[in-house]
């Protein structure tokens, strides 16, 4: 499983429909749960029930969020995940996967302030010209190493301060370590 999350390493380019399937791989598309410790609520592919909410302006059942297809998730991640706070503006298709990937997973703004954090810049969860100056003078690849350690131990710190979420820790420690070359 975890070959599979890292094959994006042997590729110089991806689009973004790539790393959104890839995404949506990792999220278990199309499978949907409703865990009572998941703090996200019901999810399908790494779509919250509060997510497809927002996005059709409603409120929508679970069977609603269980139907939604693939095509919609992929909206939703694109415009809501990659086309805000900046993570688009990442041109480094590694780091940029790994952006999305937790932005995903924990929201752009903590995606976005994970990586400033590993930076040393102030984090407003916005990508702006200071932290893209960041990323080139450190590198692209270090950049993504030092945001696997961060997302990991920002991870952890969730655990230790609710330990009902010790149930996800292997699984998203695993997730986000799989992004370090």
């Amino acid at each position: 499983r975890l070959e599979q999350s890292t094959q994006w390493r042997h590729r110089i380019k991806m689009t973004t429909q790539e790393i959104l399937d890839e995404v949506l791989e990792r999220e278990g598309w199309p499978k949907y749960t409703d865990i009572s410790a998941d703090r996200g609520g019901p999810t399908k592919g790494g779509i919250t029930k509060r997510t497809l909410e927002q996005w059709r302006g409603r409120r929508v059942t679970n069977r609603e969020l269980k139907s939604l297809k693939k095509s919609e998730a992929i909206e939703i991640l694109t415009r809501r995940f990659v086309g805000c706070n900046g993570i688009d503006k990442v041109q480094d298709t590694y780091l940029r996967t790994q952006l999305i990937d937790n932005a995903v997973l924990s929201g752009p703004p903590l995606a976005v302030k994970d990586m400033q954090r590993a930076l040393g810049v102030t984090r407003d969860g916005i990508i702006g010209p200071v932290t893209l100056r960041h990323i080139k003078e450190s590198g692209e690849r270090e950049v993504c190493q030092m945001l696997s350690v961060e997302r990991t131990i920002r991870l952890a710190r969730i655990v230790a301060k609710d330990p009902t979420q010790i149930i996800f820790l292997v699984g998203w420690i695993t997730r986000s370590l799989g992004f370090v070359k």
